[in-house]
């Protein structure tokens, strides 16, 4: 039996056909967060029938779907609660009878970051762990846990989940879930642009003159010493160490994963978050150890793989 896995991410949508723990075949396409629901799930749905017929897989053969959410989900019922801006239609939408519908078997539905860590925890860097900490870089910030071998859900499935929504600078600016000065409003892609087109001195950068104001194109730049760069990538960097304290404080784990297509300049991320973990967060018992995810695509396939069979 094989289980589908879907990353549904702000930016790029993952499919993978999951069979006794293999990936047997993959797809990455851009996400269309922001057309009706109605319309995302479409290409969704043509996404893995392709995926199926070209690995001849039939429905017969299908055990789960298992579906990563970039929002609240309420795990019991298989409904998303809240998406924060991306695929607002979701919360009206019936999961559990578009798998039936469409390939006769049934779905699981989880917070894309939780998915992630459990992919780490059971297949990849956290192996072995049992109290994990995550944090998800990149349209948005996550943050989540696994604390004993479990993950927190609470009463109103927002437990454990929303470390991105911690808030680090009470004077900032207002983020896209209301709160203000989140990890997420200080230092996430969607946030990054802003941050770069109002510094007063960006025509002395050549990022005034970047096509595309991402994280690749801020890192390179600070590769090649460009002093406005370097100064809005330290402040990044400090953003996301201090979300990463605040993750430390909250949940006591024993390693810390960094999650997302940022970490391909984890030789900068991972020593700057790693000092500033080592000096500010108080764990009497030790240091806390500071990671690169060893998947950074396809944690939450595996994640929601994991979960389909449990």
């Amino acid at each position: 039996m094989v289980n589908i896995a879907i990353d549904l991410g702000g930016t790029r949508t993952k499919v993978g056909i999951l069979k006794e723990n293999k990936l047997l075949g993959y797809s990455i396409e851009a996400s269309s967060s922001q057309d009706s629901f109605s319309v995302s799930l479409t290409n969704l749905t043509l996404q893995i029938n392709k995926l199926l017929a070209d690995n001849s897989i039939r429905i017969e053969e299908i055990n789960g779907v298992g579906l990563a959410f970039p929002g609240l989900v309420d795990v019991a019922q298989n409904k998303v609660i809240s998406t924060n801006g991306k695929f607002n239609q979701a919360i009206e939408f019936d999961f559990n009878k578009w798998a039936e519908d469409k390939w006769n078997t049934r779905v699981k539905l989880e917070n894309d970051a939780r998915a992630a860590i459990v992919g780490e925890w059971q297949f990849g860097i956290g192996k072995g762990i049992e109290n994990l900490a995550m944090m998800t870089i990149g349209t948005g910030i996550g943050g989540v846990c696994l604390i004993e071998g479990k993950l927190l859900h609470g009463k109103h499935f927002q437990a454990g989940v929303l470390g991105g929504h911690s808030s680090i600078n009470y004077k900032g600016d207002k983020c896209t879930c209301g709160n203000i000065g989140c990890v997420e409003a200080e230092a996430s892609t969607w946030k990054l642009r802003e941050i770069i087109a109002n510094h007063k001195m960006l025509d002395k950068s050549i990022l005034s003159k970047a096509e595309v104001l991402d994280y690749k194109t801020l890192f390179d730049a600070a590769r090649k010493k460009d002093e406005i760069a370097i100064e809005i990538m330290n402040q990044t960097l400090s953003v996301w160490a201090a979300g990463v304290v605040n993750l430390i404080h909250a949940y006591d784990p024993e390693m810390v994963i960094l999650h997302g297509g940022v970490m391909n300049s984890s030789d900068i991320i991972i020593p700057f978050i790693q000092n500033y973990v080592n000096n500010y967060a108080w764990t009497p018992w030790g240091k806390v150890k500071v990671v690169k995810s060893s998947s950074l695509d396809f944690a939450a396939l595996w994640g929601m793989n994991y979960l389909c069979k449990s």
